[in-house]
């Protein structure tokens, strides 16, 4: 998946995601418990789909999908009660959010800027219509 492709779909996914949660919202408070519970139940299936994107975008760059099972971990690690630790062992809690923190950074960099990488890698030939070739020859296809 392109760079541009990628940023488009990631823009496309907040947004649908923001308008459904806004959606479920306003129906509870009207009091349609259901199709307000319906409305939440479609964001996993959004969840599933920016999970298969990225890993997509990750196999542009070159890079195996364990990666993003590395920034799914650290996310879920923003939900853990570090709040208990930082009291008495302050330093490890400290280490762990800036890991966490630079981890996402280079995950943001490497998914959402960096072009693929040039011709085929290891998880195949670039798809049609990908950026990265429009000023390439393919070494496959002559010149003229």
């Amino acid at each position: 998946m392109s760079v541009a492709a990628y940023r488009r779909f990631v823009v496309r996914t907040i947004l649908t995601g923001a308008v459904l949660l806004c959606l479920a919202i306003w129906l509870a408070a009207l009091g349609a418990r259901w199709p307000a519970i319906l409305t939440v139940a479609a964001l996993p299936a959004i969840g599933l789909m920016a999970l298969a994107a990225t890993a997509r975008r990750l196999h542009d760059r070159d890079r195996s999908a364990g990666w993003l099972a590395v920034w799914v971990l650290a996310q879920a690690l923003g939900f853990a009660p570090l709040d208990r630790f930082v009291e008495t062992d302050p330093l490890p809690v400290i280490g762990l959010l800036l890991a966490m923190l630079a981890y996402s950074v280079w995950f943001f960099l490497e998914t959402v800027l960096r072009r693929g990488t040039p011709g085929p890698n290891r998880f195949g030939a670039a798809e049609d219509g990908d950026e990265r070739h429009s000023d390439r020859v393919s070494p496959t296809r002559s010149v003229l």
